[in-house]
């Protein structure tokens, strides 16, 4: 995902004389929950301007049907993704902005009509495409997986003694004329590794399985599940790009089995985000490091990031993931009026230059939401299908790192 979550409170309709007021729920608030996947409060402070931006786009369309929109936009941060995804399924918040795997986990039971009756997509993010990523399967195999990493590695390397800037970097691997409803998680390692496992274009695809294996459990032989390991996840079990599609990578691609899938998790570094993740890795603090592409440049300091870019590499990439939503309570969010103003809303606030950054924090560049002659229901269970299709994997892995 790509790095915050949240929440919008809970809807009613109250008559009066002159307009109708539009009640959400039992309290004062719209609650906007983030997830930040960087500093938490730079997070909440680069998202801040959104609360009174929404509630002035909220109370606009509301009187233009002569009707009052009156609870006041709340956004905080959550510790992470299971709590924002249980907290919205109860009904506690109204919005979140959360990865497919969370939503999925916690939407509830399926409906008669195709959706599902705790939580509801608001949603879908659009964002840059990845240029390296031109022609690459939905699922990665090993020979995918190793072409596409030395692509990326060759596209992104900066030379001994040469000046660039940090959107010079960017532009090499974002192509920002055109937009994706997908992003993959990449496996990172510092140089040091990396050189030592010699991955080349001319390896075949069981030498590298053989040489990623040696390179996370180097004290291992065939199944065994002992010794150190270079590894690293997210502290969020449901986190897409940080646990659950690296380790789909890690068995479905590389060919680990499920003990040594739940070994390395348990004994992986923990990623507090994705910057000191990358941090990390660059000055060998840690072997390795996962995230969308490309957590090295989310570092803020300019020189770090840079060196980053330098002293690490990728060798592998994940299967495509879903973007991440902006996801609504059932309990809370009912009135159909209140979803479309809610759609209309974010559509139109990050589409103007002024708001941009305060939805970088995902990297998201647009939202998805329903055709304007298309159901809402409709729209949302054509999605909940490719979501539930695309979770398959996904599942048995959360499945098996569950009591972990």
């Amino acid at each position: 995902m790509k790095k915050l979550l949240a929440i919008v409170g809970a809807i009613g309709i109250t008559g009066t004389a002159a307009t109708t007021v539009v009640s959400c729920g039992t309290t004062d608030t719209f609650d906007i929950i983030f997830i930040p996947s960087n500093n938490s409060t730079e997070v909440i402070n680069t998202v801040k301007p959104l609360e009174g931006k929404l509630q002035a786009e909220m109370k606009s369309r509301a009187e233009e049907r002569g009707e009052k929109f009156n609870k006041k936009i709340k956004i905080s941060t959550s510790t992470n993704y299971e709590a924002a995804g249980s907290t919205l399924a109860a009904g506690k918040a109204d919005l979140a902005f959360l990865p497919v795997g969370t939503y999925n986990k916690n939407k509830g039971n399926h409906k008669s009509d195709g959706t599902y009756d705790k939580i509801g997509i608001l949603l879908e993010s659009s964002r840059d495409s990845y240029r390296i990523e031109k022609g690459m399967s939905d699922k990665m195999d090993a020979k995918e997986s190793k072409e596409y990493a030395l692509k990326y590695n060759q596209a992104l390397k900066i030379e001994d003694g040469t000046s660039i800037t940090k959107q010079e970097i960017r532009d090499k691997y974002l192509d920002t004329q055109n937009t994706s409803t997908y992003y993959r998680s990449y496996i990172y390692v510092n140089n040091e590794l990396f050189n030592k496992a010699n991955i080349t274009s001319e390896m075949s695809d069981t030498d590298y399985k053989d040489v990623i294996k040696k390179l996370i459990l180097p004290e291992a032989k065939g199944d065994e599940a002992k010794g150190k390991v270079n590894f690293s996840v997210s502290k969020s079990k449901t986190s897409s790009a940080g646990t659950i599609y690296p380790l789909m990578w890690l068995k479905n691609v590389i060919g680990f089995n499920d003990n040594q899938i739940k070994y390395i998790y348990q004994n992986s570094v923990k990623q507090i985000d994705y910057p000191s993740g990358a941090q990390n890795v660059s000055a060998q603090k840690d072997g390795v490091a996962v995230g969308f592409s490309d957590i090295r440049y989310e570092i803020a300091n300019l020189s770090d990031s840079i060196s980053a870019f330098k002293n690490s590499s990728v060798i592998g990439m994940s299967d495509k993931i879903i973007n991440d939503g902006i996801m609504y309570s059932r309990k809370r969010v009912q009135d159909k009026k209140i979803i479309k103003d809610l759609r209309d809303s974010f559509k139109d606030l990050i589409s103007k230059d002024e708001n941009k950054n305060i939805f970088k924090v995902y990297n998201h560049t647009g939202y998805i939401g329903p055709d304007e002659n298309q159901e809402s229901i409709e729209w949302e269970k054509t999605l909940d299908t490719q979501i539930s299709t695309s979770s398959v994997q996904a599942d048995e892995i959360e499945k098996l790192i569950k009591d972990l």
